[in-house]
């Protein structure tokens, strides 16, 4: 049995954690504010991960579908940082777990751990399983209070922090699907002499340029908040995105276009300010 099949797996039961989670407490929260939460959280936990695993190398996912160990980590990364910690929060904030969930889920998270390490599916570099259990522990108590906060969108600044970290990974999501297609990827001269690898050099770049460049959407969006503010950032991507490809940053492969680049990011932008729109509304 291939080692994706275990990662498949682990994503479907996230999900449909998230899934049952949202249906069956549908009545006592807003299901946007839900699906807005678990896209936060899922944000959250890949911007951890860009430290821990694409910075300092801590551990390696081994799904099997590539020789390259990063394009590996990637897969890896998308499958479960999109899937098992929001479902976790999603579960801990519905059911109003309190410490007793905090633990349970820790424990389980560990587990699965040391089964993937056991089947070799998984391998840890400096990486410990206690540092497993913080890391869980902590993410689960502050999003838990984090939750809090934006349930009612009784305050504006946490619900303007929530929506960088939306924007960050509907943003940010087609670099990483394009880069492992073989589409496009970004690539720089002095990051790829440190890094020595084009997928975590790509990665590196553009998940750093994002960070910035999301500042500004949330600035125009949801800050200024009107309708001509709006059309900046589709401004900020092209002209970003053109620059990029005539520096020769941006690579594409494949007969793959700025075009189509452009295409995407545009309906990522737009997808993001309707999201903004109609959620996390006062009550």
């Amino acid at each position: 049995m291939s080692s994706l099949f275990w990662y498949i797996c682990l994503t479907v039961i996230g999900v449909g954690i998230a899934a049952f989670a949202i249906y069956t407490k549908r009545h006592a929260f807003k299901i946007s504010t839900l699906a807005v939460f678990y896209l936060f959280t899922a944000s959250v936990t890949w911007i951890g991960e860009f430290t821990v695993l694409g910075i300092f190398d801590s551990y390696a996912y081994k799904p099997g579908i590539s020789t390259d160990p990063w394009a590996e980590n990637l897969v890896g990364h998308l499958f479960l940082n999109v899937s098992m910690f929001p479902a976790a929060a999603l579960l801990m904030v519905t059911y109003s777990l309190g410490y007793l969930g905090v633990s349970l889920i820790t424990a389980a998270f560990i587990l699965i751990e040391y089964l993937f390490v056991k089947l070799g599916i998984y391998e840890h570099h400096w990486w410990k399983y206690y540092m497993s259990g913080i890391n869980t522990v902590v993410f689960l108590v502050i999003v838990t209070k984090w939750f809090a906060k934006i349930k009612h969108a009784q305050y504006n600044i946490p619900r303007l922090f929530t929506f960088y970290f939306v924007g960050f990974l509907i943003i940010h999501t087609p670099a990483p699907l394009l880069l492992l297609l073989g589409k496009q990827y970004y690539s720089l001269g002095l990051i790829d002499k440190i890094v020595g690898n084009m997928y975590r050099s790509s990665i590196i770049f553009i998940f750093s340029y994002h960070l910035i460049e999301i500042a500004f959407l949330v600035f125009f969006v949801c800050v200024l908040d009107k309708w001509y503010w709006k059309l900046v950032p589709f401004i900020i991507a092209i002209v970003g995105q053109r620059i990029l490809a005539k520096m020769n940053i941006l690579i594409f492969m494949e007969g793959w276009k700025l075009i189509y680049t452009i295409i995407i990011y545009t309906v990522c932008l737009a997808a993001f300010i309707l999201i903004e729109k109609h959620t996390l509304k006062p009550d």
